[in-house]
């Protein structure tokens, strides 16, 4: 009995130290036969240590097919330096366009602008944050280090698909707000106004910083 909760204790921390490390980022698949080989443990322990970080909401169990690991909630801190962890690439994106004389060209985000302002109504979140996801990717499509931007899309995914309620709360009310920014930021982009658009992403973070911090 000791030797067998040892075995689910270790796959237990080994499972959570993957995903705490962002070495399992959230909706990978992990199997009970590939962590019984990676682990030289029987399948047994491995399914108990499933069993108690489905509880803790770190793993969805999936019938038969394995496990399902899920977007973490944040709290406020956790939040907050996301948002300056966001600010800090694009601006730096930004700033290397601007060196690079880039004439950015805005007719998919213009689109993605329109298609956003019109999914700001109730229960269509998700909808709004896939087009969003869309918009930002078409917007880092000058940048030549893919690590940083692979860095800016995992942070984005997880602001707004994590499951802390009040912040999601406060993104779901913030859509119109992220709206009004983005297409004014399309703008400076089309007219090659960098500086005016490396502000414009500082007010529309701080915008949603305080949101957070105030409540809406």
């Amino acid at each position: 009995m000791v030797k067998s909760k040892n075995l689910e204790t270790q796959a237990y921390l080994y499972i959570k130290e993957k995903i705490e490390t962002r070495q399992w980022l959230p909706k990978t698949h992990i199997t009970e036969q590939d962590l019984s080989q990676e682990l030289g443990i029987s399948r047994t322990p491995i399914r108990r240590a499933f069993l108690r970080l489905q509880k803790e909401d770190v793993l969805e169990i999936i019938p038969h097919k394995g496990a399902s690991i899920q977007e973490q909630a944040v709290d406020n801190k956790g939040f907050q330096d996301r948002l300056g962890f966001i600010e800090m690439i694009l601006n730096n994106y930004l700033h290397q366009i601007q060196i690079r004389e880039i004439a950015f060209e805005v007719s998919e985000l213009e689109h993605y602008i329109k298609s956003l302002s019109n999914l700001t109504g109730k229960q269509q979140e998700k909808e709004f944050y896939a087009m969003e996801t869309k918009y930002w990717q078409e917007f880092v499509r000058y940048a030549k280090n893919t690590y940083n931007v692979a860095l800016f899309m995992d942070t984005l995914r997880s602001l707004n698909h994590q499951k802390n309620e009040e912040i999601q709360d406060v993104l779901s009310e913030s859509r119109e707000l992220k709206v009004k920014y983005l297409t004014q930021l399309t703008k400076y982009l089309a007219e090659s106004q960098y500086a005016y658009a490396r502000k414009e992403i500082r007010i529309l973070l701080n915008q949603i910083s305080l949101a957070i911090i105030q409540g809406i």
